[in-house]
C-alpha cells in the first residue's frame, strides 16, 4: 500500500481513540471499544510518534484529541502521517503491518454531521449524504 492509503487508515483508527491513548484514561467512548483496538491504536501512534519527525504527528494527534469532530484537525493529522510515511519506507511497512495484524476486529466509528463509516472495502462505491436543516 502507498503512504496516503496507510495514513488514511491510521487516521481513521486513531481519531476516535486519541483522547483515551493520549490521556491514558477511559473516556465514555472507551467503555465500548475493545481493548485490542485501543492496543492497536497505541501501537500505531507509538510507531508514528517514535520516528524521526514524529513530533508533528504527535502535535496533530493532540490537537485532534481536543476536537475530535474537527475536520481540519483530522486532515492535519492525516497530512502529518502521510508526510512522515512518504519519507520513511521502513516506517510505512511497520505501520501497514500494525494496521493489518488482525487484532482489534473491525471497529468502525463515524463521528460528526454527515460522517460515514464503512467496515469493509467500498472501492468504487458512491456515497451520498444528505444533511437535514434544523
Amino acid at each position: 500500500m502507498d503512504a496516503t492509503t496507510i495514513a488514511t487508515h491510521a487516521t481513521a483508527l486513531l481519531s476516535p481513540l486519541l483522547p483515551m491513548i493520549l490521556d491514558g484514561g477511559a473516556k465514555e467512548v472507551g467503555k465500548t471499544i475493545a481493548a485490542d483496538t485501543i492496543a492497536k491504536g497505541k501501537t500505531v501512534l507509538g510507531l508514528l510518534t517514535g520516528a524521526p519527525k514524529g513530533d508533528k504527528v504527535l502535535a496533530a494527534a493532540k490537537n485532534l484529541a481536543l476536537s475530535p469532530d474537527d475536520a481540519d484537525a483530522r486532515n492535519d493529522l492525516d497530512d502529518a502521517i502521510t508526510g512522515l510515511l512518504k519519507r520513511n519506507a521502513d516506517l510505512l511497512d511497520k505501520v501497514a503491518a500494525a494496521l493489518a495484524d488482525g487484532t482489534g476486529g473491525n471497529t468502525v466509528i463515524a463521528s460528526g454531521a454527515g460522517a460515514v463509516a464503512i467496515g469493509g472495502n467500498a472501492t468504487g462505491a458512491r456515497i451520498t449524504v444528505t444533511l437535514e436543516k434544523k
